[in-house]
């Protein structure tokens, strides 16, 4: 992308801005960021995007200073769900308004140095019940219920301004399901409905001509999906189903529980860099309680779901990995957030009273996470708040700030430089 003029660059933005939205009075304006050549903290050139699903806008607030800097309103509707590949670009889905809207975040890396620049919407696409969205490498992918298409972009792509899908494909009936580029980047899999019934069952992979080129139906009751280094996982009844890639062909492996085969799995969570996943145990159908639903690591190697016991018999409310992959977060019934070692499975920390308990009765609104390098944050949608919890090496948490977003916030990501250290800053000069 060229570099623009200052004159142009600030009439630039100006447009790029009322594009969004018209900005809140009390929302801070995009500063111009640390002098050419200059280095700074990474966290300077990241932002944060929290939507309200209660509300048909999102703010997006500096993770330097903590500050609010746009607003973004006149969107579809509420969020119902958010996502990035690599931190450039946002994907948004309005479930109830069937369509996936993108924005560009305006933090990224340029030629390994740091730009700071406004947000931008940049279009999206109409098609029935966008409900998840998933992604692998620089590619996201959305999943239309309505209509059983999942659509491919890759970010690059969508940072350029180009929201037409780099692949369609339909796999054949809508249901509730879920797509995803397996790692390597040349083949997709999509969840393929039952025969028999209205949900999946099994998985088909395709290459990147929409050509058929494996499935299987070894994956009853499916449900969730995530990535990491070995290759997509999907949550079945019966233990995960390992997808992954080998010499243009579709690898399908399952995992079990070795010592209880009564157990499936239903959300499934994983990181570029870590072979291993962490996946919320269950055996379906069974009443909810600490000794029918746990958190698991999900072994690759060892081909086994191991159990990770949560002190108290406390039961996750919402679970995650950290940016690193090397730590499980749970957010219990409870309120208290816990932090769990991957190889060991071993409690490493633990914040009591984190957030208020899980309510029991009427309206629930569901804390997220999100991450960057030795930080995770957390929504409090009761307190209208984002926590931001400090990680160490050893999966110690403290709580570092917590910031006021206001609202019922439910969504979040964090967008820019997600590593951590140091980011020389852009020249913007011609």
């Amino acid at each position: 992308m060229p570099l623009l003029r200052p004159r142009r660059a600030r009439a630039a933005a100006a447009a790029a801005l009322a594009l969004v939205a018209a900005a809140c009075s009390d929302d801070d304006p995009v500063s111009p960021g640390p002098r050419p050549g200059a280095e700074r903290s990474a966290a300077e050139f990241r932002r944060l995007l929290v939507a309200d699903d209660a509300q048909p806008f999102a703010r997006l607030y500096d993770l330097g200073s903590g500050q609010r800097v746009d607003s973004i309103g006149g969107l579809p509707g509420p969020v119902t769900y958010l996502y990035s590949a690599q931190g450039r670009v946002a994907a948004m889905h309005f479930q109830t308004r069937n369509r996936v809207q993108f924005l560009d975040g305006g933090v990224y890396l340029q030629n390994d140095r740091g730009v700071r620049a406004a947000a931008r919407l940049l279009g999206g696409v109409s098609d029935s019940v966008p409900l998840h969205g998933n992604h692998s490498g620089d590619i996201l992918t959305a999943w239309f219920d309505g209509s059983g298409v999942a659509r491919f972009w890759r970010e690059g792509d969508l940072a350029a301004g180009n929201v037409t899908p780099m692949l369609t494909v339909n796999s054949g009936a809508p249901h509730h399901g879920a797509a995803v580029t397996l790692p390597g980047g040349q083949l997709v899999a999509l969840s393929a409905k039952s025969a028999t019934g209205t949900g999946p069952d099994g998985v088909v992979v395709f290459d990147l001509q929409g050509r058929r080129v494996d499935s299987t139906r070894a994956c009853p009751n499916l449900h969730g999906l995530t990535t990491s280094a070995a290759g997509a996982a999907y949550g079945c009844s019966d233990g995960v189903l390992l997808v992954s890639a080998q010499n243009g062909r579709g690898v399908f492996t399952k995992i079990t529980r070795a010592d209880d085969p009564r157990f499936g799995s239903g959300t499934v969570v994983g990181r570029a860099g870590a072979a291993n996943l962490l996946a919320r145990l269950t055996v379906r159908g069974a009443e909810v309680t600490a000794a029918t639903r746990m958190l698991g690591v999900v072994d690759v190697a060892g081909r086994t779901l191991l159990p990770i016991t949560a002190p108290g018999g406390d039961i996750d409310w919402v679970f995650d990995l950290d940016y690193s992959g090397r730590h499980a977060l749970m957010l219990g019934r409870t309120g208290n957030l816990y932090v769990f070692d991957m190889g060991t499975r071993q409690l490493t920390g633990r914040l009591d009273g984190f957030v208020p308990p899980m309510p029991t009765t009427g309206t629930v609104p569901t804390p997220v996470f999100a991450s960057a390098e030795g930080l995770v944050y957390v929504s409090n949608p009761t307190r209208g708040e984002v926590v931001e919890v400090a990680l160490t090496a050893a999966g110690v948490p403290t709580v570092a700030r917590r910031l006021p977003v206001g609202g019922t916030p439910t969504r979040l990501v964090v967008l820019g430089v997600r590593r951590g250290g140091t980011v020389v800053a852009a020249d913007q000069s011609p």
